[in-house]
């Protein structure tokens, strides 16, 4: 009984060793997911769906550490409590962030990410009373995305289901400041999404 133990002790081992990334690597990477978003710092704000995807490039420095960089569409936003309306937020975002492989198969990410507001609305139109909803709006947020990339391996050649789980923290502030406005609001949300990895150069 020790020794079969121990032969599949060896096989987990040598899989997984097998599975590892190699120094200089270059993956490209799709995911696709939704996200539960709102605005930190306002009472009134509370968690709405949303959606996001990504494609991305990563490059192993060494064989834990590697560098990520995508380029995203990126809906965040909130929902009111009092008034019943919705505020919706599409950005083009990108992330560069460092990963850390904590296994082959699961790594720590964070970094920073710069957004550029492409479009905002209220209830699903571009003006709320009379007044353009993305004139209310900052053009420009810096974030950091803060997260677990969980990449189990598929077939031979090394290619990968991701499943990533993210927690963006906005460092801006979503909203224009006006003289009757007391409070900046920040975006937040939870992202999860799936996608899958491949080797770019295979």
């Amino acid at each position: 009984m020790k020794k079969y133990i121990v032969l599949v002790v060896v096989a987990i081992m040598t899989s997984v060793s097998m599975n590892a990334q190699e120094k200089g690597d270059f993956n490209y990477k799709v995911r696709l997911g939704a996200a539960l978003s709102t605005f930190t710092n306002n009472d009134d704000a509370k968690m709405e769906p949303n959606f996001q995807y990504a494609i991305g490039l990563d490059y192993m420095l060494t064989e834990r550490f590697a560098v990520s960089l995508e380029a995203q569409a990126n809906y965040l936003g909130a929902k009111s409590k009092d008034f019943d309306k919705r505020m919706t937020l599409f950005y083009t975002s990108i992330p560069l962030l460092a990963k850390y492989y904590v296994t082959p198969w699961l790594a720590v990410q964070a970094g920073p990410q710069v957004s550029f507001l492409r479009r905002a609305t209220m209830d699903g139109e571009k003006t709320y009373e009379g007044v353009r909803v993305k004139d209310l709006v900052k053009k420009v947020e810096l974030a950091i995305p803060l997260g677990l990339s969980f990449e189990p391996k598929i077939g031979k050649n090394g290619d990968a289901l991701l499943v990533d789980l993210r927690y963006h923290l906005g460092l801006t502030p979503v909203n224009k400041k006006s003289d009757g406005d007391s409070k900046s609001n920040y975006n937040s949300a939870i992202v999860l999404t799936v996608g899958y990895r491949t080797d770019f150069f295979r």
